[in-house]
């Protein structure tokens, strides 16, 4: 009988137990805060040092849907030698014609990074009086000057060397860096004394133009060379100033008039460079490339050098430096040898 009594009270007293438990787990869920600290994750010292992470994750996402600053620096060479006003460039051309630069200007636009899987980032670039609705002119002249005299006065206030701009790069792996030389169609053919700068006359862009209708010079490459320029079949005609001026040609509709302008000839080069670094890789253009196929000592016919005329002969292998097509050329270009790519 004792031991049958102390059987129903043990078994009460556990029946309590579970009840009490039980209790304290539906509480539990309840409140969603119960236990001792080792156990209860919501309290736990590895749980509040993981919330940060999760906000810090956060934010790093939200950063990577941002744009950011970029700036890609740009060098001129002619071979090793730096291209500077007074400098002597060795070896141009199939002579080896010894010259000195009178004026280095060249316009780029639509900058683009291009991602390992080809998606194009456009770049954005800054408004500082250098650049103007995604159109920057690079300018390599250390000094000023006009005519037998440029590169050689005082300083050039607008000497620049680089592009600066933002572009959304996210979690994308860019490889090349693209870019198109020269003015695009929808500025190219407008009235430069009412352009912003870089593009207005006078202004930046004096020297960089040939009017309304055939409009910018792409590039204003021109070298004072140490021998006086011939021509075969005129004993009377010399020069002593090469021309590299890139630029649209076959130009009809009158511009001024508030005509559209079509040209035969668009003329501009659209330039890829791979293996393309951020905040590490600099533009290189090389003079000596964009001449080694040219006598810089004699010219056919018109001006000095290459005007982009269809029917300078000097320009077939000018163009086909920059990967181009032209008239005179005998057979299709292949990529363009004038720029590549360096490390800063």
């Amino acid at each position: 009988m004792k031991t049958l009594l102390l059987q129903k009270k043990l078994l009460g007293s556990m029946q309590n137990k579970v009840i009490q438990n039980t209790v304290m787990y539906v509480t539990c869920l309840a409140l969603t805060a119960c236990g001792s600290s080792s156990s209860d994750p919501g309290n736990s010292p590895t749980a509040k040092s993981s919330s940060p992470g999760a906000v810090s994750s956060a934010s790093s996402s939200s950063a990577s849907n941002a744009p950011v600053a970029i700036t890609i620096p740009f060098e001129a060479f002619s071979g090793s030698t730096e291209i500077k006003c007074g400098v002597a460039l060795e070896g141009l051309g199939t002579v080896s014609t010894r010259a000195t630069v009178a004026d280095f200007r060249f316009y780029i636009h639509n900058l683009l990074l291009v991602t390992s899987t080809g998606v194009e980032l456009p770049i954005a670039l800054d408004e500082n009086g250098l650049q103007v609705d995604n159109i920057a002119l690079l300018d390599f002249r250390d000094k000023l000057g006009t005519g037998t005299t440029s590169c050689q006065g005082d300083a050039n206030p607008a000497l620049n060397k680089k592009i600066t701009g933002k572009v959304l790069i996210g979690n994308n792996t860019v490889s090349s860096l693209r870019f198109v030389l020269g003015v695009p169609a929808t500025h190219n053919h407008t009235d430069q004394t009412a352009a912003k700068e870089p593009l207005k006359t006078p202004g930046l862009s004096s020297g960089m133009h040939w009017g309304w209708n055939i409009g910018y010079k792409f590039t204003g490459i021109d070298l004072f060379t140490d021998v006086a320029i011939t021509r075969p079949g005129d004993a009377t005609w010399t020069n002593n100033r090469w021309n590299i001026h890139l630029g649209s040609t076959g130009c009809t509709g009158a511009a001024a008039a508030g005509e559209k302008v079509v040209c035969t000839a668009e003329n501009r080069a659209e330039i890829t460079l791979n293996d393309f670094v951020v905040g590490k890789s600099v533009v290189k253009l090389d003079l000596a490339k964009i001449v080694a196929k040219n006598n810089l000592g004699q010219d056919i016919a018109s001006s000095a050098g290459c005007m982009s005329g269809a029917t300078d002969s000097e320009c077939a292998e000018i163009f086909a430096s920059f990967g181009l097509s032209h008239a005179t050329q005998t057979s299709s270009p292949l990529a363009q040898t004038v720029f590549s790519l360096v490390t800063q």
